[in-house]
């Protein structure tokens, strides 16, 4: 899920769908709007080793807005609250317990700091407030505390030329430094992307998430864990500046964390 800046703007036009969220900007009073509905489901966990073993069972659905805009040419600001719905087993004694509502909400600004023809470096400043029936419980994707974050962002956008291929793509790597609060274990945050478009109205986005803690994950410390997660989506592009976006993710390794996998829908409107 990011967008882009400068001279790249004329070639990015068609493969703006995840650069919406790199380190791209939005072009002054131009917008984008992305909706999405995902599951997720976890009957796992990842031990103190980074060993996966059985754990408790954990469904959660989410209806996520993200909205940015482009407040200046070089500042872009955004916000994306999160609603929830949560399921979890009550361990060995019958029944379960469910919870709904306002997960958290983020706000944040992107700034750009250095650009050429096709590359972008840029900055982001964001603040996490948790919604008032955020938990601490695992596997920790409700969390309470609330958080800031500075992050750097790089993106490279171009063609994928090898023999009779001649692609568009774009790269993303980003790197950040989060602080929680309510003593609960700052981390380090890391997310690459790569977005190729083999249709003209297609496109394919492979990304990585990876969250590693401050502090070394203990079982006497829930706030801290690693988290390293996958996700593959594609990418339609429909007529008036809109898109349609579906994909699956997996949790494929961590340390004291909740081990799951999800699917994911999204709408994509420019305004």
């Amino acid at each position: 899920m990011w967008r882009g800046a400068g001279a790249a703007v004329a070639l990015c036009a068609g493969i703006y769908s995840l650069q919406a969220q790199a380190a791209w900007l939005q072009t002054k009073g131009e917008g984008l709007i992305i909706s999405s509905v995902s599951t997720y489901h976890s009957d796992a966990r990842f031990e103190r080793s980074g060993l996966r073993s059985p754990g408790r069972e954990y469904n959660k659905q989410e209806l996520s807005v993200y909205g940015v805009y482009g407040l200046t040419g070089r500042l872009t600001v955004g916000a994306q609250p999160t609603f929830f719905q949560v399921r979890t087993e009550n361990g060995t004694s019958p029944g379960h317990e469910t919870m709904h509502g306002l997960s958290q909400i983020d706000l944040f600004a992107r700034t750009r700091i250095a650009a050429a023809d096709y590359w972008i470096l840029s900055g982001q400043a964001l603040i996490k407030l948790p919604g008032p029936r955020a938990v601490d419980r695992e596997p920790l994707l409700e969390n309470a505390s609330r958080d800031a974050e500075a992050r750097l962002l790089f993106g490279r956008s171009g063609r994928l030329v090898w023999h009779i291929l001649n692609l568009e793509f774009f790269s993303s790597i980003e790197a950040g430094y989060r602080i929680r609060d309510g003593g609960a274990a700052d981390q380090w945050r890391g997310d690459a992307a790569f977005g190729v478009r083999p249709l003209q109205n297609y496109q394919i986005i492979v990304q990585s998430f990876n969250i590693v803690s401050s502090r070394r994950p203990d079982d006497s410390d829930p706030t801290a864990y690693d988290l390293f997660k996958a996700q593959i989506s594609v990418v339609r592009d429909l007529p008036h500046g809109m898109a349609l976006q579906a994909g699956a993710s997996s949790e494929y390794a961590g340390r004291n964390i909740g081990a799951g996998d999800g699917l994911f829908i999204a709408v994509w409107s420019r305004f």
